[in-house]
C-alpha cells in the first residue's frame, strides 16, 4: 500500500510539472523549444515576426499585388503621355506635265486648355492609389497569417494540455488497476478510472488532429509546404497595465494610417481631376503644322492650324461619366471612413473588456501571470483532491472530477489568452498597424 501511495504522490508531482510546462508554453518560447512535443515538428525559433518576414519575401499574392500596381500605374501614365509629333513628306503631280511639288512638314497637337495637365495629375494619383491598394493587400495577407499563427499556437498548447491530462488519468487508472488486483478497491473503481483514461485519450487524439489542421491553415496562409511549418514560439503575454489611447485618438490614427483609406482618398481626388479634364474636353482640339514646300522650282514655307469644331460631339457623355465617378468615389470614401470608425470602436471595446476581465482574473501585473495563476489554482485544487483521496476523505469520482477541472481550467485559460491576443490583433488591424508592431500606439500620458 505504501508503494502505491508513493507512486501516486510522484504522479501528482509529474502531472503538476507537465501542466506547468504547458502553462508556460506560449509565454516562454525557450521552454517551448525544449519540450519533446515541440521537437516533433521543428524545434526552430518561429515568431510572428518570422512569419511576417516569410510572407513579405515570397508570398505569391504580394507578387500579384505588385503586378496590379504596375499595371494601373502604367495604364494611367500612358493615358496622360504627351502625343508624338507628326512628320510628313509628300510629293505631288506624278504622271503630270506639271512640275512635281514637294512638301515637308512637322505637326503637333497643342493643349491650350490644360486638359492634359489635369490627366497628368490624375495619373500621379492613380500611382498613389495603386501603391495604397498594394499595401492593403499586403496587410490583408499579414493578418491572415497572424490569425492562422495564433490558432496554430493555441492548437499546440491545447494538445499539450490534453497530453498532460491523459498522462495524469493514465497514472490514476494504472494505480487503481493495481489496487483492484490487490483487493484494496472494488473492480468498478478501476473500470471507472480506465474509462476516464480512454476518454482523455480520445480528447488527446482530437487535439492532435486539430494541430495538423491548424498547421495546414498556417501553411496555406504562408504559401509554403506543410512540412516547412514549425511550431509557433511567440509569447502570448500582454501587459495588463498598458495605457491605451482613447478611442477617438485610435480612430484619428486609423484614418491617417489605413492604406485602404489612403487608396479611397486617392481615388476620390483622381476622379475629381478626371472630371476637370473631361470638362475641359468640351473645347475644340487644336493642331499646328509647319513645314517647307517646293513648287515650280521655288522654296516656300507652310503653316497650318486645325481646329475640331464641337458641333455634334461636345464630350457630354464623358463629362457625365466623370461626374458619376466623382459621386461614386466620394460616397465610397465616406462609407469607408465610417466603417473604419465602427471597426476601431468595436475592436477597442472588445479588447478592453477582455483585457480588464483577464486582468481581474490575474490579480497581478501581467496577463501572462494571469494565465499561469488560473492554471495554478486548478492544479492546487487537483493536488488537494489527491491528498484527500490518499487519506480516504474523497472518492475516486471526486478525484477524477478534480483532475478534469484542472484540465478544463487550463484549457479555458489558454483559450482566454488566445482570444485576448486575437482581439488585440483585430484592434491593430482596425488601426492599420503592421502585425509585428511592438506597441499598439505611443502611450498616452
Amino acid at each position: 500500500m505504501r508503494t502505491h501511495v508513493v507512486a501516486f504522490r510522484a504522479h501528482l508531482g509529474r502531472t503538476a510539472g507537465s501542466l506547468a510546462v504547458s502553462g508556460a508554453l506560449l509565454a516562454s518560447p525557450a521552454m517551448a523549444q525544449g519540450s519533446a512535443e515541440n521537437r516533433d515538428t521543428s524545434g526552430a525559433h518561429f515568431t510572428l515576426a518570422d512569419a511576417a518576414t516569410i510572407a513579405r519575401r515570397r508570398h505569391p499574392l504580394l507578387l500579384a499585388a505588385s503586378g496590379r500596381r504596375l499595371t494601373l500605374a502604367g495604364t494611367s501614365r500612358q493615358e496622360s503621355a504627351i502625343p508624338n509629333p507628326t512628320f510628313e513628306w509628300r510629293k505631288e503631280n506624278y504622271g503630270s506635265p506639271l512640275p512635281r511639288d514637294e512638301f515637308l512638314s512637322l505637326g503637333m497637337p497643342v493643349d491650350f486648355y490644360g486638359r492634359r495637365l489635369a490627366l497628368s495629375s490624375a495619373s500621379g494619383l492613380v500611382a498613389a492609389r495603386a501603391l495604397a491598394d498594394s499595401a492593403s493587400t499586403a496587410r490583408v495577407v499579414e493578418y491572415e497569417i497572424a490569425r492562422a499563427y495564433w490558432h496554430a499556437s493555441l492548437a499546440f498548447a491545447l494538445r499539450d494540455a490534453a497530453t498532460a491530462q491523459r498522462l495524469a488519468v493514465d497514472t490514476i487508472a494504472l494505480i487503481e488497476a493495481q489496487r483492484a488486483q490487490q483487493g484494496q478497491v472494488p473492480q468498478g473503481s478501476a473500470l471507472r478510472a480506465r474509462l476516464e483514461a480512454d476518454r482523455a485519450r480520445l480528447v488527446e487524439a482530437n487535439a492532435r488532429a486539430d494541430v495538423e489542421r491548424a498547421r495546414g491553415d498556417l501553411a496555406r496562409a504562408l504559401a509554403i509546404p506543410l512540412e516547412g511549418v514549425p511550431r509557433p514560439t511567440e509569447s502570448l503575454r500582454i501587459e495588463s497595465d498598458q495605457r491605451l489611447p482613447s478611442v477617438d485618438a485610435l480612430r484619428a490614427s486609423a484614418r491617417a494610417t489605413r492604406s485602404d483609406l489612403r487608396a479611397a482618398r486617392a481615388r476620390a481626388d483622381e476622379s475629381s481631376r478626371r472630371e476637370l479634364a473631361e470638362r475641359l474636353g468640351i473645347f475644340p482640339a487644336v493642331g499646328m503644322q509647319f513645314g517647307r514646300k517646293r513648287t515650280s522650282g521655288l522654296q516656300t514655307g507652310t503653316a497650318q492650324i486645325g481646329v475640331a469644331i464641337p458641333l455634334f460631339d461636345r464630350n457630354s457623355g464623358n463629362r457625365q461619366r466623370a461626374h458619376g465617378d466623382v459621386l461614386i468615389a466620394t460616397g465610397e470614401l465616406r462609407a469607408a471612413e465610417l466603417a473604419v470608425d465602427a471597426e476601431v470602436g468595436s475592436a477597442f471595446l472588445a479588447y478592453l473588456h477582455l483585457l480588464e476581465e483577464y486582468g481581474r482574473t490575474a490579480n497581478r501585473g501581467s496577463l501572462g501571470s494571469g494565465s499561469r495563476d488560473l492554471a495554478a489554482r486548478g492544479a492546487t485544487v487537483a493536488a488537494i483532491a489527491g491528498t484527500a483521496y490518499r487519506e480516504g476523505a474523497i472518492s475516486l469520482f471526486e478525484l477524477l472530477d478534480a483532475e478534469r477541472v484542472r484540465a478544463e481550467v487550463r484549457i479555458a485559460s489558454l483559450r482566454a489568452a488566445a482570444d485576448l491576443h486575437l482581439a488585440r490583433l483585430e484592434l491593430m488591424r482596425a488601426i492599420g498597424l503592421p502585425i509585428d508592431a511592438e506597441r499598439l500606439l505611443p502611450q498616452t500620458p
